[in-house]
């Protein structure tokens, strides 16, 4: 029987202080109709500290069977140390296109590549449910 990865999100503070902006506007409209939009420009990009990213995914019990993502990924450091810490298969989610670029240089450079993928969307649409069996 193969084994299914069980999915794991990890968020970074920088995503939940820049979700907060993203959200406030949806939680005052409710009930008239409108609905939050995404930000025109990407929000500040502040990197983990590589010892926080260590401890989170150490935390987590990251294995070669998870899909790590990582959504307001900045530079990939998460999701890339995942994959060559761990195995762990990894995507990153940003808005800013220069983040994007920078996260697969980055782990072309860690040479885990093959097992991540960087998307340029908005954090807020991503599809986190499993698989269907």
């Amino acid at each position: 029987m193969p084994v299914r990865p069980k999915r794991l999100v990890l968020t970074l503070s920088s995503i939940c202080l820049a979700g907060l902006v993203w959200i406030r506007p949806a939680i005052g409209d409710r009930g008239r109709g409108s609905s939050a939009t995404v930000p025109a420009e990407p929000r500040p990009f502040v990197p983990t500290p590589q010892e926080v990213v260590e401890r989170m995914l150490e935390l987590a019990g990251v294995t070669k069977n998870d899909v790590v993502y990582d959504l307001g990924c900045g530079d990939g450091r998460i999701v890339i140390t995942a994959a060559k810490k761990y195995g762990a298969r990894g995507v990153g989610v940003d808005l800013d296109p220069e983040r994007i670029a920078e996260s697969k240089a980055n782990a072309e450079k860690a040479g885990v590549a093959k097992l991540v993928e960087f998307r340029l969307q908005d954090a807020m649409t991503v599809d986190v449910s499993p698989p269907p069996s």
